[in-house]
């Protein structure tokens, strides 16, 4: 699978997901980090790449618009990098098993997993 993370999400989590087997570009390598939402969806779109942003907007845009792009949401709120990859880890097979069966917007919290199909 390919993930395209947002601005707002550390680079090391590229290289977490590259770990874990998956393909992962920052959108800071190839991208203003001022790129509007639209484009930013578009340009998943295009590559075939899952948006993972903690960004609500693409939340929101998932919810109205629906894939593709798939939408990763992070909503565990301001942590350390440590704790962010922790939290991913917790729910990474139940994660990445709703996004290979074709889930259109996963988000993830400190305690949960909220799934649309």
């Amino acid at each position: 699978m390919k993930f395209l993370v947002d601005v707002n999400l550390p680079p090391r989590l590229c290289d977490w997901l590259r770990q874990r087997g998956q393909e992962a570009s920052h959108l800071s390598d190839f991208a203003s980090l001022s790129t509007p939402d639209r484009e930013v969806w578009r340009l998943a779109t295009t590559r075939s790449e899952v948006i993972v942003s903690k960004d609500v907007d693409f939340y929101e845009r998932s919810l109205l618009l629906g894939k593709p792009p798939q939408v990763l949401h992070i909503a565990v709120g301001n942590c350390s990098n440590d704790d962010l990859l922790g939290i991913l880890d917790q729910f990474w097979t139940t994660t990445l098993s709703e996004l290979s069966a074709g889930a259109r917007l996963i988000s993830i919290h400190r305690d949960r997993l909220e799934i649309h199909a």
